[in-house]
């Protein structure tokens, strides 16, 4: 049984702890996926615009303000490598506030760098300021501990008109029906998590997700039964996901078509 590779550690549930000391609880070469939404760090340069008297900010955030960015990711990245598989893989999402040093980070302790998905926004938010184009696109770092990874062929013939796909993935912002139980403030469309999911696991697979967030992630782990371990600090954010966690019937209805034959 899968749970008796993680001694001590119960799977499907989130731990209320920082990511970088929950995963020092797992044996390295236990995990078989990892998908990364960590901190982008927009919080420190946010700038704010004044739009009919209002006030806007990117992200304003405390978890969103790391002082020694680097230390960060250099801690998280270390601790994701020592407890991947060897022919394990890992997801990133990033943008130009953290994508390059994390990307430098990844070669530098050892991981090897397959491709650099781009997540495509039909409806991407304004430029409030007005001095740059619309920000219309997020990056995801595929990675693997060794040469190798999975990456199932078959489902992208599935997803794609039988043709294998790009990596390119278009969708909207998450749509309002994903946030009814709370809102977060960069949460990612269940529909991409599910497509990242099962390109690069089976189920069955462990999957660990170092920051949980609004619970994306494990709802995509728990809708195409893989199993998920996965850390959080901020209550409210807990309180989200589990509750989403126990509502997946509607959502799933959303993501049928996308789920593995």
């Amino acid at each position: 049984m899968i749970n008796n590779l993680i001694p001590g550690i119960q799977l499907n549930r989130i731990y209320q702890r920082d990511c970088i000391q929950g995963m020092k609880m797992l044996p390295s070469n236990s995990i078989d996926l990892i998908i990364a939404d960590p901190p982008y760090n927009i919080a420190k340069d946010g700038a704010n615009a004044d739009m009919k008297h209002l006030r806007f900010k990117t992200i304003y955030e405390e978890w969103d303000y790391i002082e020694d960015f680097e230390t960060f990711n250099k801690a998280w990245l270390e601790e994701c490598y020592r407890v991947l598989k060897p022919k394990g893989s890992i997801l990133c999402y990033g943008t130009h506030h953290n994508l390059f040093q994390v990307g430098y980070l990844m070669s530098k302790i050892g991981f090897q760098i397959k491709i650099k998905y781009e997540w495509q926004k039909t409806n991407p938010p304004p430029s409030f300021l007005g001095k740059n184009p619309r920000f219309a696109t997020e990056s995801i770092i595929w990675a693997t501990k060794q040469s190798g990874g999975k990456y199932k062929r078959s489902y992208a013939h599935k997803i794609n008109d039988g043709k294998n796909i790009t990596n390119v993935f278009t969708t909207s912002l998450t749509p309002p029906r994903e946030k009814k139980h709370g809102k977060f403030p960069c949460q990612k469309p269940l529909e991409l998590s599910v497509k990242l999911m099962n390109l690069h696991s089976d189920r069955e697979d462990l999957v660990l997700i170092p920051f949980c967030g609004s619970g994306t992630e494990c709802l995509a782990a728990q809708i195409t039964g893989r199993h998920f371990i996965t850390f959080e600090r901020e209550t409210a954010y807990i309180e989200l996901a589990n509750i989403r966690l126990e509502n997946t019937d509607d959502l799933k209805n959303t993501v049928s078509h996308l789920l593995e034959d």
